[in-house]
């Protein structure tokens, strides 16, 4: 009988203790994210039946050990990780309204639209000016890829 006590007194006391690191956190939303490639993640959101309904991605800044300051990414770092998370037939057509894009400026901000049948992807960029004669275009700093068909929750 006493190891019976003592076996349910040392359950209770693993499972009061069990994690507290994650009890500190608790409080907080849990965002899910994936390192897709070294240094990328991607985040993604679903739709009310579990599909994907829209996808970030962004440089991952802060890791163990690594510190990394340019949060850009290259495009052709987006376009391979987009065409393996939405390949072109899954895309469908580029839309012809605009050019199948869209440029749009807000302060030091470019946002670059592009438009398909099934799927909108956007380029969220900053502008750098070196002077006033000359503006240098920095790199993208998140995409994300919104599909049409689905609602986010």
């Amino acid at each position: 009988m006493s190891r019976l006590v003592g076996l349910a007194f040392a359950v209770a006391l693993l499972l009061s203790s069990a994690n507290p690191v994650r009890e500190a956190f608790s409080r907080y939303k849990v965002i899910e994210a994936y390192e897709i490639r070294p240094g990328i993640l991607v985040m993604p959101r679903y739709s009310a039946d579990g599909q994907l309904c829209e996808v970030g991605l962004q440089r991952r800044l802060y890791s163990p050990g690594k510190v990394r300051l340019d949060a850009s990414l290259s495009r052709k770092e987006i376009d391979q990780v987009f065409e393996e998370l939405v390949p072109d037939d899954e895309r469908g057509p580029r839309s012809k309204d605009f050019g199948g894009a869209l440029i749009t400026r807000a302060g030091h901000g470019i946002t670059t639209t592009i438009d398909f049948q099934n799927v909108l992807i956007q380029f969220f960029s900053e502008e750098l000016s070196a002077s006033k004669e000359s503006e240098v275009t920095g790199g993208d700093v998140v995409a994300t890829i919104h599909w049409k068909n689905r609602q986010c929750q």
